[in-house]
């Protein structure tokens, strides 16, 4: 009887142990990272706000997060203006949208261009969507080039049309100074 108890004792514990070793790894290596919904390709998202269509944005892959975020790869951005003419498309790497405040994050090689030729080249840059802005934190480059001027600085707040802007440490070069120092 002792045998048999032992015998029992024995074959309950191997059942528990077999039991346990499952292939838990690999259904963790099929759930998403922590925070990940959802990871599309190919995703638009535009903003429209009493009848205009604000911003459209277009990227290459995208990751929606549980937190209102929403990370994007490959991104264009369109920015319109208040008669629905395109006033700046940025382009980026990557980016990040908040679908509660619709402000827009873009990193990565961003290059601008407004809807008069003006040019815009940084590493980051954000849209603040309540004011109708971009911007860039302090210690960021930025360069404005325009047909007669290449300015360089940090800091940079403006309407999207880059009509208005502040930068802050600025220097710059027209193209006529470039004309004169080459005569020189």
């Amino acid at each position: 009887m002792a045998l048999a108890i032992v015998r029992s004792f024995f074959i309950i514990l191997i059942v528990l142990i077999l039991a346990g070793c499952g292939d838990d790894d690999k259904e963790q290596g099929l759930q998403p990272p922590s925070g990940v919904e959802q990871e599309i390709s190919e995703f638009s998202m535009s903003r429209s706000q009493d009848g205009r269509v604000k911003w459209k944005m277009n990227a290459d892959a995208t990751t929606l997060m549980e937190s209102d975020q929403v990370r994007v790869k490959g991104v264009k951005l369109v920015i319109f203006g208040d008669k629905g003419e395109e006033t700046l498309t940025l382009h980026s790497d990557q980016g990040e949208v908040n679908e509660r405040t619709y402000d827009i994050r873009l990193i990565g090689n961003v290059e601008g261009i407004s809807s008069d030729g003006g040019r815009l080249n940084t590493e980051e840059i954000y849209w603040r969507d309540i004011t109708e802005r971009i911007y860039t934190l302090p210690g960021i480059k930025v360069t404005l080039t325009f047909e007669d001027s290449v300015i360089v600085g940090e800091e940079l707040e403006a309407n999207p049309e880059l009509e208005t802007w502040n930068l802050k440490r600025m220097t710059g070069i027209t193209r006529a100074e470039e004309k004169e120092n080459a005569e020189d």
